[in-house]
């Protein structure tokens, strides 16, 4: 049993680093060439270079469902499944031999999202700042919950930006003379787009006397903020939770929550890390029924063809409940875990009619 599990495993893992790095290129060469043609052609390929781990955790589902119908409809096709039924080896026992390697690739999916994931979005939106838009200084920070830039002579920091309301919770602006020194600063409870203009509320300002070096404050209740970034520039503070870890994700929206802002659409994020890692068990489960059946002559190509029509509607159905979750129809957890338990019971309720 100990060689047939090695060489049915092996032919497995095969199959599967095939199916996995088959689809990555096919899609960086999409994203190539999707690209924004303002790009040049060098900075095309790095920013597609960084996509590379995305990629890899988004083909992972049907990678495992293309590796489980191309591994064993072999089997069954040279008869290897007959003669393994026929010294008492049944199905159940070839899945025992796959499941492991499947739930390890799902948990190499989570880690990447977790650990690698992260720290290459960094870099990417680092690069896409400096290099590509040439903004030398912007600088975002949304583990710490701050966005920091310079424009000129000022420094602009916010502290929390409110997507559904197009508002900014927390301002603070610091204005420098050519030797660096403080002039002057203010701060406002929030700012809101209006006009055209941001409009600070509920703030205080304070000068910097050059020839007493005291500062004399003095509050208000509405003041406007000239700046060139709109509430749709800020909205790439959205994307950028995908440079969170889980815990700090976690510690993002327990933030948000208790400054009133929406965080659904966190939550769902969140929560669809972990559901679209574990799917590839799902698709390791559905496509067992589709690759041992009898007579398999000639049923590779509708194989495949079964397993991206079930990949297709995975992904139609997954992205219709995370707009439905980001949205307030579902809750987060239902709406990132629903299509996965749906194909779920659809895989065990496959398998229930096959033969041990």
């Amino acid at each position: 049993m100990q060689i047939l599990a090695r060489y049915i495993a092996v032919a497995y893992f095969r199959n599967l680093l095939l199916s996995a790095s088959g689809l990555v290129v096919l899609l960086f060469f999409q994203s190539l060439i999707t690209q924004v043609n303002d790009y040049s052609l060098a900075q095309r390929v790095i920013m597609t270079l960084y996509d590379v781990p995305g990629l890899w955790i988004m083909v992972a589902p049907p990678a495992v469902l293309m590796a489980t119908i191309l591994t064993l409809s072999a089997l069954s096709k040279t008869n290897e499944l007959v003669a393994c039924y026929s010294i008492g080896i049944g199905i159940r026992q070839v899945m025992s031999v796959l499941f492991p390697i499947v739930f390890v690739f799902s948990c190499f999916s989570l880690v990447l999202q977790d650990r690698i994931l992260p720290a290459v979005n960094e870099k990417k939106s680092v690069f896409y700042w400096r290099e590509i838009k040439k903004r030398q200084d912007f600088f975002l920070d949304v583990k710490q919950e701050k966005i920091w830039y310079r424009s000129n002579r000022y420094i602009y920091h916010l502290q929390k930006f409110d997507p559904q309301q197009g508002r900014i919770l927390g301002v603070g602006i610091y204005e420098f003379d050519d030797a660096f020194n403080i002039k002057e600063e203010m701060h406002a409870d929030e700012a809101v787009f209006k006009n055209g203009t941001w409009e600070l509320r509920s703030g205080r300002k304070t000068v910097f006397n050059p020839k007493t070096g005291f500062p004399e404050s003095e509050p208000f209740v509405t003041r406007e903020l000239v700046i060139k970034e709109t509430p749709k520039d800020f909205k790439m503070i959205e994307k950028e939770v995908d440079r969170l870890r889980i815990k700090d994700l976690l510690r993002f929206i327990r933030s948000n929550r208790e400054s009133g802002i929406d965080s659904r659409g966190l939550e769902v994020k969140l929560h669809s890390r972990f559901s679209l890692s574990f799917i590839s068990i799902v698709m390791f489960l559905l496509a067992i029924p589709f690759s041992v059946s009898r007579g398999r002559e000639g049923r590779m190509g509708r194989d495949l063809t079964i397993a991206f029509a079930i990949t297709f509607f995975y992904w139609l159905s997954n992205s219709v409940s995370m707009s439905l979750g980001q949205n307030g129809a579902l809750p987060p957890v239902a709406a990132a875990w629903s299509p996965t338990v749906i194909f779920g019971f659809f895989a065990l309720y496959l398998l229930r009619g096959m033969k041990a």
